[in-house]
């Protein structure tokens, strides 16, 4: 397909929140047209494009938690994929029934099936190096430094002393089919009312817990809190109901906290420079080993 060429015969919309590089459209209010170039974007990047298209070549008319693909072209340098589009959720209409469909939506995803050029193996997490894990803790020093006499770095002694067998709890977690980006601007929904799920590039094999605790932080981020043991027994019921098989919430919580301690202490203290002290004691305090799991 020549894209310049299909873009001049319909109306056309540039939407501008696709990552930088691609090329992301509305047309004719009915379809979305997502244009990627290897030679725009970071190899890396490409490659998660890729993975995607990918993604809904294996599923495209198998799954109803996947858009409609009007049109997929895959090539070593280009991407051109055209789907139906849909409409965004509301926070405003939240309630126990949107939560319910949520949980449903996501258990359809982690019992489907696996597309065979996903590397079942490729997630799991590597055990941290001892210079590894000395970094992290200075660079956990230099975020509580700038808050001085605020934190104590017990957490951060706990937690660096015990990582590894953290991470080696996560890895007995089950691998499934996990979306890898799920948050609530990825959820759509079509006329009906159904709920569909968008942007797959993160799709990879993992936890389940992944799925669940990245939902659950980033509307809490966004200021909109949800009763958790809720939305992880509608989970559980959903994936029974559909797959006939039980889920342990217990276990799905304590891989979730897992989760949480492992993002929080390799990852976080990059962005938090500069925060104020409540945002650092929120994220900080995510990793205190008291009163929670035992490992």
């Amino acid at each position: 397909m020549d894209v310049k060429e299909y873009l001049v015969k319909h109306k056309v919309e540039e939407i501008t929140n696709g990552q930088s590089g691609a090329g992301v459209y509305m047309i004719d209010g009915e379809y979305i047209l997502k244009h990627v170039k290897k030679e725009k974007l970071d190899s890396k990047v490409f490659d998660t494009y890729k993975r995607e298209a990918l993604f809904y070549q294996e599923k495209k008319g198998k799954n109803l938690f996947v858009p409609v693909i009007k049109e997929l072209e895959l090539s070593d340098d280009e991407i051109i994929l055209i789907m139906k589009k849909y409409s965004e959720l509301n926070r405003a209409d939240i309630d126990d029934e949107l939560i319910s469909k949520i949980a449903n939506l996501l258990a359809g995803v982690h019992g489907s099936d696996i597309p065979g050029f996903l590397n079942d193996n490729s997630d799991k997490q590597k055990l941290v190096s001892d210079n590894g894990i000395e970094d992290c803790v200075n660079g956990w020093k230099s975020v509580l430094n700038e808050h001085e006499g605020v934190f104590s770095e017990g957490i951060l002694n706990d937690v660096a002393a015990n990582i590894n067998d953290i991470i080696s709890l996560k890895n007995k977690e089950k691998s499934v089919l996990v979306h890898g980006d799920f948050h609530w601007e990825n959820i759509l929904k079509d006329d009906s009312g159904n709920l569909i799920l968008c942007d797959w590039q993160g799709v990879k094999v993992g936890g389940p817990s992944e799925d669940l605790s990245f939902f659950l932080s980033r509307l809490g981020a966004d200021g909109v809190n949800i009763d958790e043991d809720g939305f992880l027994n509608a989970y559980g019921d959903a994936y029974q109901k559909i797959f006939d098989e039980k889920v342990d919430v217990t276990e799905i919580k304590k891989y979730m906290w897992a989760s949480r301690v492992i993002t929080t202490f390799l990852y976080w203290h990059f962005f938090l420079h500069g925060s104020d002290v409540e945002r650092v004691r929120e994220v900080y305090e995510n990793m205190n080993l008291v009163d929670t799991q035992e490992l």
